[in-house]
């Protein structure tokens, strides 16, 4: 059996043009196949060990998850022992194996202070049972290593340099749908791990606009713009491949329909600078629990508001559920099969109620909370079977299942609340990815404020939204260019 022998032809042809390379940025669409391309590289330079860098939510999977690193490496040529953190194993025994762990998972506490990086010793022998064989670095969503000064980028680069001292040879494949997420800069510490050498100051002053602000050095200036985008699309695609979906197969259309709230009293109070207005950043008056003193509570406050709540996941208050009310209505209307994702846990809780006062079957993905059980069950369906199964949804944070997963068995998606970028890029390939078959539809509630208007704005614009954009949009808070209708 062999992974490459599975490929599409087009991915093969990535494979027979780039096999001869020590290191590749993967960088293609979500849904295109990273996972099987990486480890088919592995497999045709004939490494007898791979370790695998991913992130959380992957890490429990096992071959029986489709597209998963686990299903995948089962068809590899010759038997591949799988490894995870905490498993008991003798390196000495086992001539091919493939070690999968997480981002947090790289290092540990150093008792010698001038250490500035330990890698966890599971790892280091790992490492250390490469010699006299070629050694494959998966690092899967590699966006997570934009930092250069954060210990998961130290980490990584540790790990590359002691691979390369001690295996014949390594191979380091990054892999991304999204390998920037606020910025060009995110590539930086990516093209460097790839070997393109140059140093930061370098690559800002090469890339980068800096801003202007009274007080602070060159060096503390914001990044507000990027330049010379033709050279480093240049030099980006010496070091990776970019490829979108459309380049290469035809997925199924996608139909966006926007479920509109009207502006609650509540949010008008909030967002009132009258003199007179005792609500204005305090919802809660007298009460100053959720007083917004700083900009960036205030525009958590201001988007809890804006979907009905104010609180945590232990202390939360609705002060209004036409938004929860409409998607009760909306879901008992159109009785079928969706992924929900959401930003905050009150909103979990609420629309769990709802979905079980509604007899809906209920998955839940978030945190320590993965339970799929009903997911894998309509999978498990014959088609006959599948068409009078329309009652299923899965309940999924944005932060924990917007990256990775396959959930293509179902072809609708709601999104409760405005994301980031960095997720809604991402939630969208949750169903339209290779094996989906139907046209997919995607219902986003917001409310008709500015704060959803500008959020849903810089989704358009393939912009990051954060507390800069925030201050910016409330002095533009009645821009017609936050019209989404």
């Amino acid at each position: 059996m062999s992974i490459y022998n599975k490929l599409y032809d087009w991915q093969k042809n990535i494979i027979d043009k780039y096999k001869d390379r020590n290191s590749l940025g993967l960088y293609l669409d979500m849904g295109l196949g990273k996972t099987p391309l990486s480890l088919a590289l592995s497999e045709v330079n004939n490494c007898d060990k791979i370790l695998i860098i991913t992130i959380n939510s992957k890490i429990d999977e096992d071959e029986t998850v489709n597209g998963s690193f686990p299903y995948w490496i089962k068809m590899f040529d010759g038997d591949f022992k799988i490894l995870k953190k905490g498993s008991k194993f003798d390196l000495e025994c086992i001539s091919k194996c493939c070690m999968i762990v997480n981002y947090e998972y790289l290092f540990e506490r150093s008792k010698d202070k001038k250490v500035k990086v330990q890698i966890r010793k599971e790892i280091l022998d790992f490492l250390n049972s490469c010699k006299n064989q070629c050694l494959s670095l998966i690092i899967d969503e590699s966006q997570k290593m934009k930092s250069p000064s954060s210990m998961q980028t130290l980490s990584i680069q540790k790990i590359q340099k002691l691979g390369k001292s001690i295996a014949n040879n390594v191979y380091s494949y990054l892999l991304s749908g999204t390998p920037f997420t606020q910025g060009y800069i995110d590539l930086f510490t990516q093209l460097k791990f790839l070997g393109y050498e140059i140093t930061k100051t370098q690559f800002v002053d090469n890339f980068c606009i800096k801003g202007n602000l009274p007080g602070l050095l060159g060096w503390q200036q914001p990044i507000v713009g990027y330049k010379n985008l033709n050279l480093l699309y240049d030099i980006i695609h010496r070091y990776a491949i970019t490829i979108k979906s459309n380049e290469v197969i035809n997925l199924p259309d996608k139909i966006f329909k926007y479920i509109k709230c009207p502006i609650t009293k509540e949010f008008k109070l909030f967002d009132n600078e009258k003199e007179d207005n005792v609500y204005y950043h305090n919802i809660d008056y007298p009460d100053d629990k959720y007083f917004c003193t700083k900009p960036g509570i205030t525009w958590l406050r201001a988007r809890q508001l804006s979907i009905g709540f104010q609180g945590n996941s232990e202390d939360y208050t609705w002060y209004n559920k036409e938004r929860l009310n409409k998607l009760k209505e909306f879901l008992k209307e159109n009785k079928d099969n969706y992924i929900l994702f959401y930003n905050f846990t009150p909103e979990l809780f609420s629309i769990f109620d709802i979905c079980e006062e509604l007899d809906y079957n209920i998955d839940v993905y978030c945190g320590e909370i993965k339970s799929m059980y009903f997911y894998e069950k309509y999978k498990n369906l014959s088609e006959e079977e599948k068409l009078v199964n329309k009652n299923n949804i899965i309940l999924v944070n944005f932060a924990s299942g917007a990256i990775g997963k396959n959930w293509q068995e179902y072809n609708k998606c709601i999104m409760f609340s405005i994301p980031l970028y960095k997720d809604y890029e991402q939630s969208l390939k949750r169903i339209n990815r290779i094996g989906q078959k139907e046209t997919c539809f995607y219902y986003i509630f917001y409310q008709s404020n500015w704060l959803d208007y500008s959020m849903k704005y810089s989704l358009d614009s393939k912009v990051q939204y954060n507390e800069d954009l925030f201050i910016k949009y409330q002095n533009e808070k009645y821009s017609s260019k936050f019209d989404i209708e």
